[in-house]
């Protein structure tokens, strides 16, 4: 018994010549080899958003159970200049 199951997808035209581009005999010989390593990509991208986005809640949680004063309009502007002017200095 195969270990893989049979799929059918559609795909935009870019991206089903895409597919067939990188046909080259080595590495991809069939066209689902290279959907594979795609989803394999995919999956190991999903795993990464994941993680930074609990990573953000624990941050978030932390920085409200640290009992600090909430900031008011005009210190979230100074921050946001700051930060803006910091990005452009440094290219």
């Amino acid at each position: 018994m195969s270990d893989h199951d049979k799929l059918t997808v559609l795909l935009p035209h870019d991206l089903a010549q895409s597919v067939r581009d990188a046909l080259d005999g080595e590495r991809y010989v069939v066209e689902s080899d290279v959907v594979i390593d795609a989803l394999n990509d995919w999956k190991t991208k999903e795993a990464l958003r994941a993680a930074k986005l609990a990573r953000l809640r624990e941050l978030i949680a932390e920085g409200i159970e640290s009992g600090s004063e909430p900031l008011d309009a005009d210190a979230f502007e100074r921050i946001k200049r700051e930060a803006r002017s910091r990005v452009r200095s440094n290219g």
